[in-house]
């Protein structure tokens, strides 16, 4: 019993993440696909990279990226703020942008699945964009997700000094402030 125990825990992260490869190319495959017809296969994808280290060798974090990916660039029903201080502090070279926005997504997606609750970017007459609560709800929940992850050494996420001090101030709670000052 011990032995099938001990074999079940160590196929059981194939069992639940095992094919994000072939649900990727099926869903590249249709011409306009829907992304309420995929949104728990992008929320399990955004799931598996916050859940994992960074391996470029792994085929599952790839496909986890790319499904990811590819719904970053569709009109979806969620907006990416995608501006602001600590988004021009990341890096392209390292990717930093690119998991802050999945960070977004995977917010975004946590409230629609477990919540039953979609987040609308609504403009207000007199209120800049930026300003707007949920706008800033998604940035500093996505950032707190980015910076919770990138803070683990085991997940070989690329620091830079700028995003050192975010995480040092995600620790001492006050991030929303160095956010949005």
């Amino acid at each position: 019993m011990k032995k099938f125990f001990i074999t079940f825990l160590c196929f059981l992260p194939l069992i639940g993440f095992s094919q994000f490869k072939a649900k990727f190319k099926a869903m590249e495959q249709i011409e306009n696909p829907s992304f309420s017809d995929y949104d728990e296969l992008v929320y399990e994808a955004t799931t598996y990279i916050f859940s994992n280290p960074v391996n470029s060798k792994s085929e599952e974090f790839l496909y986890a990226v790319k499904i990811a990916q590819f719904w970053m660039n569709r009109d979806t029903e969620f907006g990416m703020p995608i501006f602001g201080v600590f988004h021009t502090k990341l890096t392209k070279e390292n990717n930093q942008k690119f998991f802050y926005v999945i960070a977004m997504m995977h917010y975004n997606l946590i409230q629609k699945i477990e919540k039953n609750r979609v987040i609308k970017f609504v403009k207000v007459e007199g209120v800049k964009f930026s300003d707007l609560p949920e706008v800033q709800e998604v940035q500093y929940e996505g950032a707190k997700i980015l910076l919770n992850y990138a803070k683990q050494k085991d997940n070989n996420f690329p620091l830079n000094s700028d995003m050192q001090v975010y995480i040092e101030a995600n620790e001492n709670g006050t991030l929303k402030e160095v956010l949005f000052k």
